[in-house]
């Protein structure tokens, strides 16, 4: 943030404000590196999955929003021409009359705020042995379970009451979502 002077020695901040742009395939660092070139600031939050190649699962970090990236500017900033013709960037995101329109100033904090270190964003459910979780999709959707093993970062075994009786069960991590205890 910085102070712009008003008049008579009043004095009011000035944030950065975000804007989306959309990215030419595979260009995001080219983008981004003639973006900052241009005193831009640029946003693009990350998140891990899991790609499987043959029998193995592969970590992989990949953008949230694939194809577009945040911009961060300043109020006064009216060279939109030259963001349209960074090498890497389609096009700037504008709404109505082709008209450039910053972002919620929430929606980029929230963001942020969800990212650590390299824009790579957190997760929100950091699972352990004996959590209770819900299960979420399948044919015991709705049912709540006690983790008790983590095999891998995708897979782990859960021990649910079925009729009366505990059963064992391997589940993806993404079929199942963690209670408050």
């Amino acid at each position: 943030m910085r102070d712009v002077s008003r008049e008579k020695g009043k004095t009011m901040t000035v944030s950065t404000l975000w804007y989306l742009a959309q990215l030419k395939p595979n260009a995001f660092e080219r983008a981004r590196l003639n973006l900052e070139r241009q005193n831009l600031q640029t946003f693009m939050p990350l998140r891990e999955g899991f790609v499987k190649r043959g029998r193995v699962s592969q970590k992989i970090v990949e953008p949230l929003f694939k194809g577009y990236i945040f911009i961060g500017a300043d109020p006064e900033f009216s060279e939109w021409s030259r963001v349209n013709n960074t090498y890497g960037v389609s096009r700037l995101v504008t709404f109505g009359n082709n008209e450039t329109v910053s972002l919620p100033q929430e929606l980029i904090e929230g963001l942020k705020a969800r990212c650590g270190e390299g824009e790579c964003l957190l997760s929100k459910d950091k699972l352990n042995i004996g959590d209770h979780v819900r299960i979420i999709s399948g044919p015991f959707a709705d049912y709540v379970a006690t983790v008790e093993t983590i095999s891998s970062e995708t897979r782990l075994s859960i021990l649910f009451d079925i009729m009366g009786q505990k059963k064992r069960a391997k589940i993806n991590r993404v079929n199942i979502e963690k209670l408050d205890k």
